[in-house]
């Protein structure tokens, strides 16, 4: 009796083993590792606000309004750093999606891109609490815009460890792949430009770099599969 060969879309949608990939120790699923990045996030995002010290009143003429509002760098700060945060959880929220695998080298890699999380608040606040002092604002732009760069690059860094290490999901179309690549390197290679550009005239370098993040509102490509796209059945690892 003759054997049939497996097809390749049959291989394709077959379960991930813990042996996949040799040299990476166990391979997992992406759960756990989300569950650690959405936990980053959550503190990153909601530590800002903890730089907001409250006013005091000691002095005679001293008004809560106006002492408040004299916090606006403050809260500009936290507008910031919230804003970038918040933008790169939607898209690690995305890119979660399209892995199917972790293993070592990538959460490695994970680890790199959520520290980049973890520190930006501090650019975002240097830049908003010198922003009014004309002495100081050139040097805060330039930390800002680099800081900015840096992470940008901690997310390439992230992504192309995990395609390379075969996290992604193989069942993608591999010109849908190297599209997303494209974008995240132009990205990248773009608030490189930024940061350099800040350093001959802030204000081009500043306008450049916030272009940029606000490209990050604009929604990824949708998956394209080799096969029928998977079926979203739940967001908890089997």
């Amino acid at each position: 009796m003759s054997t049939q060969a497996a097809s390749p879309v049959a291989d394709l949608n077959a379960p991930a083993r813990r042996d996949e990939h040799q040299g990476e120790g166990a391979v997992r699923g992406t759960a756990r590792m989300e569950a650690f990045a959405d936990g980053v996030f959550a503190i990153a995002f909601t530590l800002p606000v903890v730089e907001i010290v409250l006013p005091s009143l000691d002095g005679q003429d001293a008004k809560l309004g106006s002492e408040l509002l004299k916090l606006w760098p403050s809260y500009l700060g936290y507008l910031l750093a919230s804003f970038v945060i918040g933008l790169y959880w939607v898209h690690h929220h995305f890119s979660g999606a399209i892995y199917r695998t972790t293993g070592h080298w990538f959460l490695i890699a994970t680890v790199v891109f959520l520290a980049g999380i973890g520190f930006i608040a501090f650019p975002a606040r240097v830049f908003a609490e010198h922003l009014a002092d004309t002495a100081a604002r050139e040097a805060a732009t330039r930390y800002w815009v680099v800081g900015l760069a840096a992470l940008a690059w901690t997310w390439v860094f992230k992504w192309t460890v995990g395609w390379k290490r075969r996290q992604v999901d193989a069942r993608l179309e591999a010109n849908y792949v190297k599209q997303l690549n494209r974008r995240y390197v132009a990205f990248a290679a773009l608030n490189t430009v930024a940061a350099a550009l800040v350093f001959f005239d802030w204000r081009i370098g500043l306008a450049l770099s916030s272009l940029l993040t606000l490209s990050l509102l604009w929604p990824p490509a949708t998956p394209r599969y080799v096969t029928e796209a998977p079926v979203v059945e739940g967001e908890v690892e089997s």
